[in-house]
């Protein structure tokens, strides 16, 4: 009798393991996680039977709230608008045959150069990224732990990786969640190969994965009955490929799953037209710089 009671609490201690190690708060009050995701197609011999996706019981749409990783680098991207310079234009109109000294400008002359940058307004709302503290930031390839991974899938015949990424954020209950866009692959006019959203949401005691994705195939001619919207975030749209041949999705292969996961744990997401790897990692926010001059 003893060793049967000492088996089943063995059992259900190891079935409760993933469970009891909550993660713990930062100083924010919430929840963060590492999540690393890759998505990539299955191209196996038997390409996905259309007859599996039809439209009538599958909507496709972006979720609200949603927004986009904000790359590493963006501190390093300057964005300098071209702006009219009366001193550059007046200086390209200036006689220097006269013999004047243009450092010296006449006083009271209408035409007086400046030479050398000329001070700007500082702009208040700038400021660097923090990417150990700052949520939903694009982490570059030395944070990267599936480094591998795509590596081989991108060298199998069956597969091509179409989106990576990996970022940290607080992780909220679903009403409070936002979700993650998702774009990758070729890109056809306004649409990509990959498009959709995930939400990563807390759950009681564990992390959950809502996938929102689809993958578009294109074609010169197609009778599509899909209604796919657009992109949340519209940058530079193009209406015709590199080969300069326009292109429209023909098919669409939705991919809608939910996945409750465990910290540290990979996991992988299967379907006929996609695969999804995806790990969440706990992550607690460091301290706060203590900063004084006295």
């Amino acid at each position: 009798m003893k060793s049967v009671l000492t088996v089943s609490i063995l059992v259900i201690t190891l079935l409760a393991k993933p469970y009891t190690f909550a993660q713990t708060f930062s100083y924010d009050g919430n929840r963060w996680y590492e999540i690393e995701v890759s998505i990539f197609t299955n191209q196996s011999s038997l390409s996905p039977n259309p007859e599996l996706f039809l439209p009538e019981y599958v909507e496709l749409k972006y979720p609200e709230p949603i927004l986009k990783l904000t790359p590493a680098l963006l501190d390093y991207s300057i964005n300098f608008p071209a702006e009219n310079n009366d001193n550059a234009t007046a200086l390209s109109d200036f006689d220097f045959n006269q013999g004047r000294n243009i450092e010296a400008p006449i006083i009271g002359s209408e035409f007086e150069p400046v030479f050398g940058p000329e001070l700007r307004e500082a702009n208040t709302e700038f400021r660097l990224i923090d990417k150990a503290r700052d949520p939903f930031i694009a982490l570059p390839d030395e944070e990267h732990e599936f480094t591998g991974f795509n590596r081989n899938l991108n060298l199998s015949s069956d597969h091509r990786v179409l989106f990576h990424a990996v970022w940290r954020q607080p992780v909220l209950n679903k009403v409070q969640a936002s979700a993650i866009f998702v774009a990758g692959g070729d890109r056809y006019g306004q649409y990509n190969e990959l498009e959709g959203s995930l939400l990563i949401s807390y759950n009681i005691n564990r992390v959950d994965v809502e996938a929102r994705i689809w993958r578009n195939s294109f074609n010169v001619v197609s009778n599509l009955e899909w209604n796919v919207p657009l992109q949340p975030f519209t940058d530079s749209l193009t209406e015709t490929d590199e080969d300069g041949f326009n292109l429209i999705i023909d098919q669409v292969y939705p991919m809608l799953e939910t996945r409750q996961m465990i910290s540290n744990e990979l996991h992988y997401l299967d379907h006929p037209a996609l695969g999804m790897l995806i790990e969440v990692r706990p992550y607690e926010l460091p301290a706060l710089f203590d900063f004084s001059l006295e």
